[in-house]
């Protein structure tokens, strides 16, 4: 077996193969990146350069421009960095990111309820608050109590469970939400995989569609969303239903006007947890008296409610709560990316730096999610590896990740960019302290 430190070197040195064997100036074509043949600096070495600055704080112009330089050993000036990401960043980053980073698991390999499917995506999002002057480009909630204009990003996300790769990101304002966005997910899933997802994505259309095409899909059930009975067309009473069950497996159709075939599966919640679920609802009531909790909605806050189209062949009815389970997954990796990889550490200069900063952080938390599932392919069985743990080493060691990716010494990385960027820029508008003191007939030298 591997040792260790060779798992997490081969990693690392798999990561810059990959990036070699993209198509990368066709990418950067295709999104606007470069219009021409780019003489000095191919887009393959500007990839790299935030690859390598991306385990950092929020890039800026100078910061590229430097390691550029370090890269092709010559020149490279901030002006000409900032006409490669001004526009179409986010959409080239996107790109590379969901390309770069292969599967790393075999399906041969996975046994148990999720070894009839070809691959288990997830697929959620996550917020982030921006300074007001991204309104525009990027509008946050419109709550009527607040006046001012706010700013919001939201990040869409399509990974993959086994392998952690990452198969789709997106950017967009918070009035996207995740309803509008529960269609992308027919861009990225094939026949035969299964789709985890929580109730924002819940729209039975999108349903009917993954059906056809053969795409399998396991979500809670949208209290309010009508039940037909299939033989005779008549509408189900849920909760007339279940008062005299434990649990309840049957066929349904979902929704009067798109009728979706589906298998719905309710089991009785915890007593705990459907007491802390009617607190929250009751609570949630007091703020908004729009919305006060019914009767019968109490009651089905006391069962676990599920819709899939996997068939009783494949899972039981007590299978349904551990699977979906799962999703909590893709909440571990928005934990990692805001508490442990300086997501929110954002450049607010211009809209343009905004989008390279984000897809530059999510370059880098695509990378160190790669690098966790490739310790876990490869570790003991006896050794379970923390994504939140990996990203907090990842986070403290920018430095030698940067050289790391560069193949170079971390001291020569680190002797360069000192070269490069400890001196005052520079200015006739005013005068640095080295120049007030060598006015003063004094000298640091």
């Amino acid at each position: 077996m591997e040792s260790f430190e060779s798992i997490v070197r081969s990693n690392i040195a798999k990561i810059k193969t990959e990036l070699d064997d993209l198509d990368i100036e066709s990418m950067a074509r295709e999104t606007g990146i470069i219009q021409r043949q780019e003489r000095k600096l191919s887009a393959g070495n500007f990839l790299l350069a935030l690859l390598a600055l991306s385990a950092g704080c929020a890039p800026t112009l100078e910061k590229i421009a430097v390691v550029v330089k370090l890269i092709i050993n010559d020149s490279y000036s901030k002006q000409a960095v900032f006409k490669r990401v001004d526009k179409g960043i986010d959409k080239f980053l996107g790109r590379v990111v969901a390309q770069v980073f292969t599967d790393l698991t075999n399906r041969s390999d996975r046994m148990g309820l999720l070894s009839s499917f070809n691959r288990v995506l997830l697929q959620d999002s996550t917020t982030l608050k921006l300074p007001v002057h991204f309104s525009e480009a990027f509008p946050g909630s419109a709550n009527q109590k607040q006046k001012s204009s706010q700013s919001s990003m939201k990040i869409q996300l399509i990974s993959e469970l086994f392998s952690g790769r990452i198969l789709q990101l997106s950017l967009s304002g918070f009035t996207r939400n995740d309803q509008a966005a529960s269609g992308d997910i027919l861009s990225v899933a094939s026949e035969g995989d299964l789709v985890l997802r929580d109730l924002g994505y819940f729209v039975p259309k999108n349903f009917k569609l993954m059906i056809e095409r053969g795409i399998f899909f396991l979500s809670r059930y949208h209290r309010g969303t009508s039940l037909i009975e299939p033989d005779t067309g008549q509408p189900i009473n849920l909760c007339k239903k279940l008062r005299k069950l434990d649990k309840l497996d049957i066929n349904v159709q979902l929704g009067v006007k798109h009728r979706v075939p589906v298998r719905l599966v309710c089991s009785r919640a915890p007593e705990a947890v459907a007491n802390e679920r009617r607190r929250k609802a009751k609570a949630t009531a007091k703020k908004d008296k729009r919305y006060p909790p019914t009767k019968d909605g109490l009651f089905l806050m006391g069962w676990s409610i599920y819709i899939t189209n996997v068939g009783t062949d494949v899972w039981n009815c007590e299978d349904f709560t551990s699977i979906y389970r799962l999703r909590w997954r893709i909440e571990i990796i928005f934990k990692a990316w805001k508490s442990h990889l300086k997501i929110t550490e954002l450049n607010f200069a211009s809209e343009p730096m905004l989008r390279l900063s984000i897809m530059t952080k999510l370059l880098f938390c695509a990378m160190t999610h790669h690098t966790c599932t490739f310790l876990e392919r490869f570790s003991p069985d006896s050794m379970q590896v923390s994504l939140l743990r990996v990203a907090r080493i990842f986070s403290d060691c920018a430095t030698l990740i940067a050289a790391m990716v560069l193949n170079i010494l971390p001291e020569e990385y680190l002797l360069h960019v000192f070269r490069c960027s400890s001196f005052y820029e520079h200015r006739t508008d005013r005068k640095n302290f080295g120049l007030l003191l060598i006015e003063t007939g004094g000298s640091l030298g």
